[in-house]
């Protein structure tokens, strides 16, 4: 009897915390969508590849977001230096290739399932992360390895102040993220390592 009592306490709680995580993220997305769609500027015809690829002034670095109808977005500033923009096209395309925004939006959902357990939070934290370390391996794999360092210092002149914790709302992904996450790849990088056993490992633990 004291069981049944705690579960029917424990449950209505757990569904109230989900039912607000959930609207937390499903507005935050929403929000940045229509934030996207107020700002997009003309499709970059030159830009072939297998999704449309938009300007727009409301993202602060280039992302891959939409889950039916995904798309790239870029900063005008990238749009206009050729280096940088071959290097992000080819970041955000693995992206898509990868899958990671239908993955972006599975881990919104396992949060507000889990939002009660912090472990979840910093999986997820991680996981976003390993996607990253996973991408920069797929893009030089595509761009070549006499691309490295200039891949490198592309990521570098596009860090922003952006914290994992506070973008993991979003289904978005993105080609940058804090000091520490960039520091991080860009030693990865330089260390050419195997990032395919690494991402398996990390995603088996």
């Amino acid at each position: 009897e004291a069981a049944v009592k705690t579960r029917n306490i424990l449950i209505p709680i757990w569904a109230c915390g989900a039912f607000v995580v959930l609207g937390v993220f499903l507005w935050s997305n929403l929000r940045f969508n229509a934030g996207l769609r107020r700002s997009r500027g003309s499709k970059l015809e030159s830009a072939a590849g297998i999704i449309p690829v938009y300007v727009s002034a409301a993202v602060e670095t280039p992302c891959l977001f939409g889950i039916f109808t995904p798309a790239i977005y870029v900063t005008p500033e990238c749009a206009e230096d050729e280096r940088t923009l071959r290097h992000v096209l080819a970041h955000e395309s693995t992206h898509y290739r990868h899958g990671d925004n239908i993955w972006g939006a599975l881990r919104c959902l396992a949060l507000a399932l889990h939002w009660y357990n912090p472990l979840v939070w910093w999986a997820a934290i991680m996981s976003k992360r390993d996607g990253e370390l996973a991408c920069d391996e797929g893009t030089l794999r595509r761009l070549g390895d006499s691309e490295r360092v200039d891949y490198g210092r592309t990521l570098i002149g596009l860090t922003c102040s952006r914290r994992d914790f506070s973008s993991i709302a979003l289904t978005a992904t993105t080609m940058t993220g804090s000091k520490r996450s960039i520091k991080e790849r860009i030693v990865f990088i330089a260390r050419k390592p195997k990032m395919a056993l690494y991402t398996l490992l990390a995603g088996l633990i």
